[in-house]
């Protein structure tokens, strides 16, 4: 599959929805929300099909320093085993060289971040979460 990847901002919030879709990752994405998250995220690249399709997609934030987090990495189903996703993760760390990068791994993804090189950490990390209420 031929493809490219790039870094130029031009993915829509309706062609994100539909990728994250295509995940599963939920609906109802709007031109709000994904503004918000393009803003928050220092390093947005995506991989485009010959035609324009696009096909996958990674967010990513660094200190410069000591860590860079992955923010969502994704590859529409019909693209998968075809070097985007690892195309994608390559962008992230040509951009951060030498900063540790943090994923959150959920189900599967575990064997695909494995098989790119990265690792579990010898102490074991747990992901915590809170959604903050309105104050009381």
């Amino acid at each position: 599959m031929n493809y490219k990847v790039s870094t130029d901002r031009t993915v829509t919030w309706q062609e994100f929805g539909v990728l994250m879709e295509s995940v599963g990752w939920g609906s109802g994405y709007d031109e709000a929300a994904f503004a918000s998250t393009s803003r928050a995220y220092p390093l947005i690249a995506h991989a485009r099909s010959e035609e324009g399709m696009l096909l996958g997609y990674v967010s990513a934030f660094s200190d410069g320093a000591f860590s860079t987090m992955l923010g969502e990495l994704l590859v529409h189903p019909s693209a998968r085993s075809s070097g985007i996703g690892r195309s994608l993760l390559r962008t992230v760390e040509a951009e951060f060289p030498g900063i540790p990068i943090y994923v959150k791994a959920l189900g599967e993804a575990k064997r695909f971040f494995e098989a790119c090189g990265y690792r579990r950490p010898r102490t074991e990390m747990t992901v915590l979460f809170k959604v903050p209420g309105p104050s009381l």
